[in-house]
């Protein structure tokens, strides 16, 4: 078996303006972006790649980006749509590994080391029937670690397949913006630039002397990343827990209606709902987490007398909770989480509690079984 991994980062380009063009084919060619079209607050979460052309991005305030593109159409968020088209695209690289780590709604790893076509004739695959039967455009990074297939999908947009090598290191990454490194955050870049570091090459060889800057454990991160030593296994089950089965996602533009709310919500416990589904388990206890805008963070739990994974009674707890919880200020984060978890397996019957008549069949049935294999005393009813 090989040794070195073969790792894919497919990116969706634009994702929300692409599954909105899927919607909506006459605004192609129109500038667009999609946020809170009516909220002062509001950020926008994409722009289309025409309307970048004017300087419309992600996280620009919707007054900004009307001042540089007067004409910009703005278009709410549909999330269940996003996770509909999300599902179509993970189905068809679902065809071919079940190696795959989904980063995000927009983005997946898959380790393709034991796929019997060339990696690059394999990426083009993927690509165009992502393309032909999704609608979705998409780039894709080839490295052998996940950071350099991250770092190599962001190079060519949209519909770009880069490969980037160990060896590629110095010419490939070294000369990019160290703002463009995964990892370093928007408030982290600019200081860096402040002491005169402006490539990601600056920061390899200064990194000894950042040390404290960075702390011990962003410090080996970087390090050992930009060494090529950094991770390369994709873990279909890393944000997966059998304690416990959850996630949070932070809005890029602030929720401020109910509408709004309830959407998010609904794409946040999705993520939640699927994942318990996958292992096949059941929980007793649902917990809403919310961050306000102004940075308080709270959270309610409830624990049901039943568990469940049914899907209108899983979303109805998270409802119920999540409206005890809001006070109606503009959110920031929503979290869903679900505990006290059970596998489903075998059905046991409560001799007292019958919910029906073909459940007090079955049970006759086994009791009858096993008085005639052990005798009438074998089962006796007990007092509680």
């Amino acid at each position: 078996m090989n040794n070195v991994r073969v790792i894919f980062h497919i990116d969706m380009n634009a994702f929300f303006a692409s599954c909105e063009e899927i919607k909506r084919p006459y605004i192609k060619d129109k500038p667009f972006a999609v946020g809170a079209r009516y909220s002062k607050k509001g950020v926008l979460s994409t722009s289309n790649y025409i309307a970048r052309k004017y300087g419309v991005y992600s996280a620009m305030s919707v007054s900004d980006a009307l001042k540089k593109c007067p004409n910009l159409i703005i278009l709410d968020s549909d999330y269940q749509f996003y996770i509909e088209c999300s599902k179509k695209f993970l189905k068809i690289i679902y065809e071919y590994t079940d190696r795959v780590e989904q980063a995000s709604i927009d983005e997946a790893f898959i380790d393709v080391t034991d796929i019997d076509m060339h990696p690059v004739e394999f990426a083009k695959l993927l690509q165009k029937r992502i393309k032909d039967e999704c609608q979705l455009p998409s780039s894709i990074g080839i490295a052998p670690t996940l950071f350099l297939a991250k770092m190599a999908s962001d190079m060519k947009k949209p519909m770009g397949i880069t490969i980037v090598r160990k060896r590629d290191i110095k010419d490939k990454i070294f000369p990019l913006d160290v703002s463009d490194m995964f990892g370093i955050g928007k408030k982290t870049s600019p200081k860096l630039k402040e002491l005169g570091i402006k490539t990601i090459g600056d920061l390899y060889e200064r990194l000894d002397e950042l040390k404290d800057f960075f702390g011990d454990k962003m410090y080996e991160y970087i390090k050992s990343t930009l060494e090529g030593r950094s991770s390369d296994v994709v873990d279909p089950d890393r944000y997966s827990s059998f304690s416990s089965i959850g996630n949070s996602r932070t809005s890029i533009q602030p929720i401020t209606s109910e509408e709004e709310a309830y959407e998010f919500l609904n794409y946040v416990g999705e993520i939640t709902y699927n994942r318990l589904k996958k292992y096949n388990l059941k929980a007793y206890t649902f917990t809403i987490q919310i961050k306000y805008t102004y940075l308080k963070t709270y959270s309610k739990s409830k624990t049901y007398n039943d568990s469940t994974n049914d899907r209108l009674e899983f979303f109805d707890r998270c409802k119920e909770l999540f409206d005890s919880l809001w006070n109606g200020s503009d959110i920031r984060l929503i979290g869903v989480q679900t505990s006290n978890l059970e596998e489903i397996g075998m059905k046991v019957y409560d001799l007292f509690h019958l919910d029906n008549i073909e459940d007090e069949e079955k049970l006759n049935k086994a009791l009858n079984s096993i008085e005639e294999k052990y005798g009438k005393n074998a089962i006796k009813k007990g007092i509680k």
